[in-house]
Order: structure tokens, then C-alpha cells, then sequence
């Protein structure tokens, strides 16, 4: 299971927040500031991909149930993935049927490939990685291939899907952290050699398809020095340039034609923006616990994880100097980082450890049983 550092609440915690030197408030075109009704889950959502008016979702839960229904109430089994009519609100009939968590989840066309610690999808064996048919559910056969340990990211470029993980083999043969395998056989793209010193944790491709970027724990990429964020290219795994690393790990990654995203631990949590073409970072802002989540959706980048306050234009704080209170989830301008007004606070301790956008919402997964004051376990909609 990916590992997640405790949020240590500072001392500047339930003060009155102030604007942190060199901060404002923007006032942007964010999403409303309570959920819409939608199915809940049992435990925590910790991948989503929306695909036209579909929203797949996988993490720890085994059932899924309709809004305002207490746990226990309405239950529908979904072991660990499931999938929801984004336009309807109506749970869909997909239903792989993961044996364990699931932590990514990529789709290209009628496939959607699923990442964890499971050993099994449908009842069949598939060790840690599977791609399973988008309307059915049932897993493809002859996409089989076996991975020694868990698998924490997912991103699909031309015929391959790209893997990042805890894993050290695949396919019976050395291959530490970082993989790319045929989309259709489940084989070892040959090609590709990249390799990491230690955990991918996320991956995610450049929109122009020039650059695979990783984040994680590594310090070395292909043997160079690439600390925590890297660029590689999507045929051989070669290191690519890139401008800025990171002094903390990177949980997540998202990207648009305008910048790469990444959200991260270190003092407090981080979270930054990067010129896809240079990696150089455009902007940065620090909370007081680990970002967890991040997705950029128009115009305005969402960063979700376990902190409760906003440190602001700066690198993350146990305890702010200037807390600005954000309770789990924040949004800030794309372009500038400035923060949002928008806030709809969310319980728990460890918050939020999902976001994606797309047909028209936000959708959020994590912990929570409850979102801007509304009863909402594991899964939230924000519409726009």
C-alpha cells in the first residue's frame, strides 16, 4: 500500500488566517463549493479517470452506495474499482472485481488498464497490473503480465502503457521502478530501459507525447542524478531534460498543454507547477501536511491531501507562519499559483488522495465521510 506520512497540525492551526506576505486571494472560475449528489464508497477512492461521461475509480473499498445512505445502507458490492455514469449519476454494470487495492488506473479506448497490489481481476490471475474492456469489465486475456510488487502509476502512450511502481522485475526479468509494456500482449517494450534507484510513484505524459515524466522517491534516474522528478523519453527511457528537481518526494502528477503538476511531501506538503517543454518550475505553494492529489481542470489546478492550512507562494511548513486555512482541498490560478477563494473543506485525517476533471465536474477520492458539510464517503462530484 503507498505510503503516506502523518499530518503533524502546528500550533498556528484555528488561528485566524492571514494573507501570507507576497499572497492574494484570486478570485477565479472554480468549481461550486458543494459536492452534487453521487454514489459514495465504502473506503478510500485513490485513482479516478474520466473518459467522456464515464468516471472510473479504484482504491481500498468493496461495495459502493447512492447518495445521503449511511454506511451499511443501499450497499452494492464493487470490489476495489467500479465506474459511474457521470451525466446520470448511475452506477454502471462495470465491474472487474480487483482481489486488492487498487492505486492507478489509465484508458485508452475501449481498454482500461488497472494498477495495485492485487493478485487476481474477474477471478483470474493478474499479478499487480491488468487491462480490463471499458464497457464490460472483463479482463483481457492476453494482457497478462506479472509484476513482483506493486504498481502506484499508470499513463498509456501510442502502443504502450508505461508503469511506475515498487517493483524490481516484470515479466521474470530485472526492471527497477519504471517499465513499458505492448498495450495489447502485456510484453516487455524492449526498447524501453529507463530505470529509477527507487519508488515511481506517479507518471504522466507531455500533451504534445514528447516526454514521459515520473515522480516518486528516487534520486537517480539511468544512473544520473534526477531527483524526485525526472523526463524520459517514451521510446527508450532515456533521461530528458529537465530543469527543476525536488528536494521531497512526488506523489502525483498531472499535465495539460500549459505545465506538469506535482504534488509532494517534504516539510509540510508541496506543490508546483513545471514548463513542460524545459521543466523549469513556474510556480510553487506549501501547505502544512502531504499533497496527495493534484489535477488541473479549466484554468485552475486542484491540489488535495491531509494538510489544513495553506502556507502560501512558498515550500511547504509543518507549521505555517501564516496559516490560510484549507482544510484538505485547495484550488489556485493555473497560470499565476494564486490562491483560490474556493474551499469546501474536507474531514479526516488523511484527506484526499484523488482527483480528476472532466464532463463538466471535479471528482475527489480519498478518506472523507464528509465534504463542505454534506455526508459524502469516499467519492465527491463538484459540478462546475
Amino acid at each position: 500500500m503507498r505510503k503516506r506520512a502523518i499530518l503533524r497540525r502546528g500550533a498556528g492551526v484555528g488561528v485566524v488566517a492571514l494573507l501570507v506576505a507576497g499572497a492574494s486571494l484570486a478570485f477565479g472560475a472554480a468549481v461550486q463549493k458543494k459536492p452534487t449528489p453521487s454514489w459514495q464508497t465504502n473506503g478510500r477512492v485513490n485513482a479516478i479517470a474520466i473518459v467522456g461521461n464515464t468516471a472510473y475509480i479504484g482504491g481500498q473499498f468493496t461495495s459502493v452506495r447512492p447518495a445521503g445512505d449511511p454506511l451499511g445502507t443501499g450497499e452494492v458490492t464493487r470490489n476495489h474499482v467500479a465506474a459511474f455514469n457521470l451525466s446520470t449519476g448511475a452506477l454502471l454494470s462495470w465491474d472487474p472485481n480487483a482481489s486488492g487495492t487498487v492505486e492507478a488506473i489509465a484508458v485508452n479506448g475501449s481498454t482500461v488498464y488497472l494498477g495495485g497490489s492485487f493478485t487476481k481481476v474477474g477471478g483470474k490471475g493478474h499479478q499487480r497490473v491488468a487491462a480490463v474492456d471499458a464497457t464490460t469489465g472483463a479482463p483481457i486475456a492476453s494482457f497478462k503480465p506479472t509484476v513482483n510488487a506493486e504498481v502506484l502509476g499508470l499513463a498509456v502512450h501510442g502502443s504502450d502503457v508505461y508503469l511506475g511502481g515498487n517493483f524490481t522485475t516484470v515479466n521474470g526479468a530485472s526492471r527497477t521502478y519504471l517499465v513499458a509494456l505492448n498495450g495489447s500482449s502485456g510484453s516487455t517494450d524492449s526498447a524501453f530501459t529507463g530505470s529509477a534507484d527507487a519508488e515511481v510513484q506517479a507518471v504522466t505524459m507531455t500533451t504534445d507525447g514528447a516526454k514521459l515524466v515520473i515522480g516518486g522517491n528516487f534520486t537517480h534516474v539511468d544512473g544520473s542524478s534526477q531527483s524526485h522528478i525526472a523526463a524520459v523519453s517514451p521510446a527508450t527511457g532515456a533521461t530528458m531534460s529537465w530543469a527543476t528537481h525536488t528536494s521531497y518526494g512526488i506523489v502525483a502528477l498531472a499535465a495539460d498543454s500549459s505545465g506538469v503538476y506535482a504534488a509532494g511531501a517534504g516539510s509540510g506538503g508541496n506543490f508546483a507547477a513545471f514548463n513542460p517543454s524545459s521543466g523549469s518550475m513556474t510556480w510553487q505553494g506549501g501547505t502544512n501536511g502531504n499533497v496527495q492529489a493534484i489535477t488541473v481542470f479549466n484554468g485552475e489546478v486542484y491540489a488535495g491531501g491531509h494538510y489544513t492550512d495553506y502556507c502560501g507562494p512558498q515550500g511547504g511548513q509543518h507549521t505555517c507562519t501564516n496559516p490560510i486555512a484549507r482544510s484538505k482541498m485547495l484550488a489556485v490560478d493555473e497560470t499565476t499559483g494564486a490562491l483560490q477563494s474556493w474551499n469546501p473543506s474536507v474531514n479526516s485525517t488523511l484527506g484526499v488522495f484523488a482527483l480528476a476533471g472532466g464532463a463538466g465536474f471535479l471528482e475527489m477520492g480519498g478518506d472523507f465521510t464528509k465534504v463542505a458539510g454534506v455526508a459524502q464517503q469516499g467519492f465527491a462530484i463538484f459540478p462546475q
